[in-house]
């Protein structure tokens, strides 16, 4: 039996690996979209203002700050979205903490002193949060209610709450400067808040990547019913998914507070 030797014509060689080429640029597009921003945008600085904006060091924490409750939302929510899962409410929470927090700061300063308020305050904002959190695991793992379903109920919940809480006015924190500190100081002239940020970044990232808990995570997004046979206690998981995804955004609410303060 003889074979014949398949020849691969130069064109369709260049054809595929025009085809790698491009999917390798499509694979990237995130970093070289970034990358054009910040192109384009160090052109106008240099054009417009006669500086540079990629080493202009106030951009850059302008940047970093800005980022701090957007990236402690997306740092909870990425666990319950690798399960399959969504979080609606995660906005609502956050508000509902920063003004908790505001409110139990003001109330405890005067008579337990700056850095006992300050204290109780975030200890306040981050419990509460897990109140709706709580709530929106077991409606997902024990009521079988659908994530997207259940958590934009409790969005509208919270906002309702938030909105009663402050009595529809701006809550404002005076008096603490320890607090107005951990909003609007620095260390080394890094930001707390983005410190404060990093390392809670960096624990979820430990939490997800070298632990049971994270290993438990892919596995019920990858095949919750393969968990279930596997003894991995779904309903349980589920429920400290979502109070975890809230106590981000009760930090995220508080860190708010205080750099607004």
């Amino acid at each position: 039996m003889t074979s014949t030797p398949t020849h691969v014509s130069p064109q369709a060689d260049h054809g595929i690996g025009q085809q790698t080429l491009l999917q390798r640029i499509a694979s990237l597009r995130a970093w070289l979209f970034l990358l054009a921003l910040i192109v384009i945008f160090e052109i106008w600085a240099r054009l417009d203002f006669g500086g540079t904006f990629v080493g202009n060091s106030y951009n850059i924490q302008s940047i970093l700050v800005f980022a701090v409750a957007p990236l402690l939302l997306a740092t909870g929510q990425t666990f319950v979205i690798i399960t399959g899962g969504i979080d609606l409410s995660l906005g609502f929470i956050m508000g509902l903490a920063a003004v908790v927090s505001a409110h139990v700061i003001n109330w405890a300063t005067p008579g337990m002193g700056m850095t006992f308020g300050v204290i109780l305050g975030l200890l306040s904002g981050v419990l509460i949060a897990g109140v709706p959190g709580l709530v929106n695991g077991l409606m997902v793992a024990r009521l079988k209610v659908p994530p997207f379903i259940g958590t934009l109920g409790m969005f509208g919940v919270c906002r309702g709450v938030a909105f009663l809480v402050a009595d529809g006015t701006t809550v404002a924190v005076r008096g603490n400067d320890v607090f107005r500190e951990i909003g609007n100081g620095k260390l080394f002239g890094v930001p707390w808040l983005v410190i404060i940020t990093a390392l809670l970044v960096l624990f979820m990232h430990y939490l997800l990547s070298q632990t049971k808990f994270g290993q438990h995570n892919y596995a019920i997004g990858a095949n919750e019913q393969a968990a279930r046979r596997a003894g991995i206690n779904v309903r349980r998981h589920l429920t400290w998914l979502y109070v975890l995804s809230a106590f981000c955004a009760g930090l995220s609410g508080v860190l708010y507070t205080a750099r607004f303060s």
